[in-house]
């Protein structure tokens, strides 16, 4: 038969049974001085990990920013009265009602000046165009129209991002921390709140500025809600 390497391979002699004894002896007496150490290990272990969270819950509590509530206001409601010529002409919804119930009134040349006035306020300018019978299936139409609710800023609860996206609301936040949308570093910080961000600088994001700054916020969606 050929030399083959694996023919030189013998199977391990198997343990006698004095040896076999001995072993599980020894075995018994290991567990019995490693057990006790093992449970104390896990023990401490078991501390230091409750320990660990402990101070995570406290850390992100602290560094985590916490949003507070969204406000809304409700939607706006439109009529002949009240609603001004802008108002009606700037939602999509009401321009369509207004040029069905009087035809040609958006190509009005003057209608940019009258944009504060109301429907009847013009009336007497343009009586052909602009009935009385008009006025009242117009102001049927306009009262079945639900408009969509206004999201009131907040330095609480409102994302940096979010403002940052809208130019009327970043100018307030610009008009009390100048600078602070033309920061280069102001993208890191799409994701905070501005009441977040004062736990970093309170010398520069006073609480007075944070409460004017919620002031405007306020008055901003009273003016697109039309209140």
């Amino acid at each position: 038969a050929e030399n083959l390497p694996w023919r030189s391979l013998r199977a391990p002699a198997q343990p006698s049974c004095e040896t076999h004894w001995f072993i599980i002896i020894i075995g018994g007496l290991v567990d019995r001085a490693v057990l006790p150490m093992s449970r104390f290990k896990l023990s401490i272990l078991s501390v230091s990990v409750v320990a660990l969270i402990a101070v995570g819950a406290v850390l992100w509590n602290f560094l985590m920013p916490s949003a507070g509530p969204t406000v809304t206001l409700p939607g706006i409601s439109y009529s002949v009265a009240e609603s001004s010529v802008g108002v009606l002409l700037d939602s999509s919804d009401t321009r369509d009602v207004l040029e069905t119930h009087i035809p040609g009134i958006a190509d009005i040349r003057q209608l940019s000046v009258a944009r504060p006035l109301t429907l009847p306020d013009i009336q007497p300018y343009y009586p052909e165009m602009i009935t009385d019978e008009r006025l009242a299936a117009l102001d049927l139409a306009l009262g079945d129209i639900e408009g969509s609710s206004v999201v009131v800023y907040t330095t609480s609860s409102t994302l940096v991002g979010v403002l940052l996206d809208d130019p009327e609301a970043i100018a307030i936040v610009d008009k009390y921390l100048p600078g602070f949308s033309t920061n280069p570093d102001i993208d890191q910080g799409r994701g905070f709140t501005l009441s977040f961000m004062q736990k970093f600088d309170r010398k520069t994001i006073t609480d007075e500025k944070l409460a004017s700054m919620d002031a405007e916020f306020e008055a901003l969606a009273k003016q697109r809600a039309g209140l």
